[in-house]
């Protein structure tokens, strides 16, 4: 009896490090959480490491944690790429079809892809993903595999995901330190995707956003395919920040009022705001008493200016308020209270709260919209829920099922570095 083998996804956020060890039970059953380590993050800042040396203790402290649970040894793991460095751009490619009699075959594939030349758009970029958008075939748009097809001229239409290289071998590098190695990499803001946004929601055109705690990261999806990528330099640890400064004390005690009196917004509070926070009752050190209005009021500021660089992105690419299926939210900055009610108002779009899909009850509970990255890349390492858009970068193929997802990931793979 073949023994099942186990799927491991590290997630390095600015906040909290997760290490979570996955397998299938039952061949007829989703995939379970049978492990899951975590440690608070050190030696990162906007998702970018600033310290190698904290950095890879946190990872260690995570694997460690999640070790204790299982009997295997597990050092192989797909690892999320997060950061305020990622960016993302569109190729187009153009070739005449070869054969005489015009039918498409996997060599016109191989050329319009190479056509598109998808590199670097600077010397110290990182290509981390080239997601295919759709192939036009004399001017017929939406095809997903023109081979067979017959045609004069084929068109291929690409997103490419980058990153600055410093930062990408950084946390390589902390990785490798920990004593563990890379099988695949993965752009957070798509793991996430995957583990909370349905086919239909992708087809109807939606946005995941992902408010973490360095940075808040946004993929964009329409008739299938994800069409943008952004991650905002802002997050749910900026908040702290602004309560901390605002009630004069401490980030460990700023962190605990926001999680336990906070709001999205003064609109929220339903009658509370008039209830005062007496900071000798969080911590025996403070002193002070604010009204619970006063924290919600420094709450809503961020999370405005959080998205109103959210919709300048949106207009960039001609969708503000134009996502029928709105915005799923994730990461901790998504268990706030009453941000889904904000969040309508400010984004002009339905919005509800992501919970992680895909992965069975288990003995690590990740029924919560912060684990939504971590979910996304345990999936990614099961054959049948890889998705095409998922895990193209150096250190391993995209765990698709095949097609043409896997072929043009095979000529992708020959732009990466290694």
């Amino acid at each position: 009896m073949t023994k099942e083998p186990l799927v491991v996804g590290l997630d390095v956020g600015t906040a909290v490090t997760k290490f979570a060890v996955a397998k299938r039970l039952r061949p007829d059953k989703e995939p379970a959480i049978i492990a899951l380590g975590t440690a608070s993050t050190e030696g990162l800042r906007r998702g970018v490491v600033v310290d190698i040396q904290d950095a890879t203790r946190s990872i260690v402290i995570a694997h460690e944690s999640a070790a204790k649970m299982i009997e295997d040894d597990v050092h192989e793991v797909i690892v999320g790429l997060n950061g305020s460095h990622l960016s993302c751009h569109h190729t187009l490619g153009k070739v005449a079809v070869s054969r005489a009699d015009g039918e498409v075959t996997e060599e016109d594939i191989a050329r319009v892809f190479t056509n598109a030349n998808p590199g670097p758009s600077g010397q110290n970029k990182t290509i981390l993903d080239v997601v295919p958008k759709t192939f036009v075939l004399d001017e017929e748009s939406g095809i997903k595999n023109p081979v067979g097809m017959n045609g004069i001229k084929l068109e291929l239409e690409a997103l490419v995901i980058e990153g600055s290289s410093s930062p990408v071998k950084n946390v390589e590098k902390c990785v490798h330190e920990a004593g563990l190695q890379i099988e695949r990499e993965v752009v957070g803001a798509l793991a996430a995707s995957e583990s909370v946004l349905t086919k239909k929601q992708k087809d109807l055109g939606v946005m995941m956003l992902d408010i973490g705690a360095g940075t808040t990261s946004m993929a964009v999806y329409e008739e299938g395919r994800l069409i943008h990528v952004a991650v905002i330099p802002i997050g749910a640890g900026h908040i702290t920040n602004d309560i901390a400064i605002g009630m004069r004390t401490s980030i460990e005690v700023a962190e605990k009022v926001k999680l336990k009196y906070g709001a999205a917004s003064e609109d929220e509070l339903d009658g509370e705001g008039n209830l005062q926070i007496d900071l000798s009752k969080v911590s025996p050190e403070e002193v002070g008493v604010f009204p619970v209005s006063y924290v919600a009021a420094i709450i809503e500021a961020r999370l405005k200016e959080i998205y109103d660089y959210v919709l300048q992105e949106l207009k960039s690419i001609e969708r503000e308020g134009l996502l029928p299926a709105g915005a799923v939210l994730v990461g901790g900055g998504a268990n706030l209270r009453g941000i889904v009610e904000m969040s309508k108002r400010e984004l002009r779009l339905p919005v509800k709260i992501g919970i992680p899909q895909g992965v069975e009850g288990s003995i690590a509970d990740v029924d919560n919209p912060t684990y939504a990255t971590m979910v996304g890349l345990v999936l990614s390492g099961f054959d049948e829920t890889g998705d095409e858009d998922l895990g193209v970068a150096p250190g391993g193929d995209s765990g698709s099922s095949g097609g043409i997802g896997d072929m043009l990931k095979g000529m992708i793979k020959t732009f990466l570095p290694e």
